[in-house]
């Protein structure tokens, strides 16, 4: 039986073949080099190690700022100078895990939550780095109901929720960290999530836990405003100040209802009642 004649390559499987030998040029790259194996992070006396041999991992530790520069140096120390060893930090979005190791050199328990199954095992090896076993590792989403999300196995900070085919367990946070296991810290980096997260913990927020949450203004595209999350903050008794993530000094800023759009892209530093400013 004579065979059928293949079809004619056209542009976009030419596009493809070609993308595909870069990837594999890329991948067999030499990221064995000193330079290539690892980040540290010098804080005083501690010191927390990232594996970086991968190009999400380099790019992500080495090319955001000067080799030597401490990563996102005014959440990492005020972290480090809040947490002691009854504290228990949760970590939405942990992505490659820099905070939840940083936390675990203090804290009695930390739990990281990352919905990109490209992540997690990168995490893991992060955690093992470091010989942590204060680390609890959760595969899941952070909302404000129970069920599940379309996530992407692997993103990028432009990645939306719901514009995935792969499925990914939500869960609430008020539904699982009580007892022994009721935070006394919670930082939210979501891109553009956070109010569904804050949404699932009010309970949480009633405790009064310190929250580091990263305001995006591409929140508007989950239904909810900057506003919205500033007044649910509020409600809660939160003082809001604001920082830069790689500002070198730890000036403060108060963040206003009616500035909140001067702020997009940084760390919003939620005080409860009783502390404010101790972060600052």
């Amino acid at each position: 039986m004579p065979s059928t004649p293949a079809a004619p390559k056209t542009e976009t499987d030419r596009l493809r073949n070609k993308l595909r030998k870069l990837e594999a040029r890329a991948a067999g790259e030499d990221y064995l080099r000193p330079e290539h194996i690892s980040y540290v992070a010098k804080i005083g006396e501690l010191r927390a190690f990232f594996l970086t041999q991968d190009r999400v991992s380099y790019n992500w530790f080495h090319n955001r700022a000067h080799p030597k520069a401490l990563h996102e140096p005014v959440l990492t120390r005020a972290l480090l100078d809040s947490l002691t060893r009854d504290s228990v930090f949760l970590d939405i979005g942990a992505n490659l895990g820099y905070f939840t190791v940083i936390a675990a050199l203090r804290a009695r328990a930390v739990v990281a939550i990352e919905p990109q199954e490209g992540l997690i095992g990168r995490i893991h090896a992060n955690v093992a780095a470091n010989h942590l076993d204060n680390v609890t590792l959760i595969h899941a989403a952070a909302g404000a109901a129970p069920g599940f999300a379309r996530i992407p196995k692997f993103g990028t900070p432009r990645s939306k929720i719901g514009e995935s085919e792969n499925h990914v367990l939500m869960i609430r946070l008020d539904d699982y960290f009580t007892g022994d296991w009721q935070p006394t810290h919670i930082k939210i980096d979501t891109e553009g999530f956070e109010h569904h997260v804050l949404l699932g913990a009010e309970k949480l927020l009633a405790t009064q836990p310190r929250l580091y949450v990263e305001y995006h203004k591409g929140m508007e595209q989950f239904g909810f405003s900057g506003t919205e999350m500033w007044d649910l903050l509020k409600d809660h008794g939160y003082h809001i100040t604001a920082a830069r993530h790689r500002a070198r000094d730890t000036e403060h800023t108060e963040v206003l209802r009616d500035e909140l759009h001067q702020y997009e892209g940084q760390m919003m530093f939620c005080h409860p009642r009783d502390n404010r400013g101790q972060d600052a």
